[in-house]
C-alpha cells in the first residue's frame, strides 16, 4: 500500500510539473501544505510536514532571486514531501 501510495504521489507531482509556470507550483505547494496542516500532518507526520514548509521557503527564496528552476524544482519537492505527510496522517503514523 505504502507504495502504491508513493508511487501514485510521484505521478501527480510530474504531472503538475509539466507545463506548469513557477507560480503556479508555488501556489500548489502553498496549498497542498495547507492541506497537510489539516490533516494534522505538523503532529502525525511533523518530519515530513515540516520538510515540506522548509523546500516551500526555498522555493520562494529561489524564486525571488530569479533561479526560475530551482525555484521550480524546489516548490515540486515541497509538493511530494507534503503528500508523503498526509500519506502518513492517514495511515495512522506507521514507517
Amino acid at each position: 500500500m505504502k507504495l502504491f501510495t508513493l508511487i501514485l504521489s510521484c505521478l501527480f507531482v510530474f504531472n503538475i510539473s509539466y507545463g506548469q509556470t513557477v507560480t503556479e507550483l508555488l501556489d500548489e505547494a502553498q496549498k497542498s501544505i495547507k492541506e497537510a496542516f489539516e490533516a494534522n500532518s505538523n503532529i502525525k507526520a511533523p518530519y515530513e510536514y515540516y520538510k515540506a514548509e522548509t523546500f516551500y521557503n526555498i522555493a520562494k527564496e529561489q524564486t525571488s532571486k530569479l533561479h526560475l528552476d530551482a525555484g521550480k524544482a524546489a516548490a515540486l519537492k515541497s509538493i511530494e514531501w507534503s503528500l508523503r505527510a498526509i500519506s502518513k496522517s492517514y495511515a495512522g503514523g506507521e514507517k
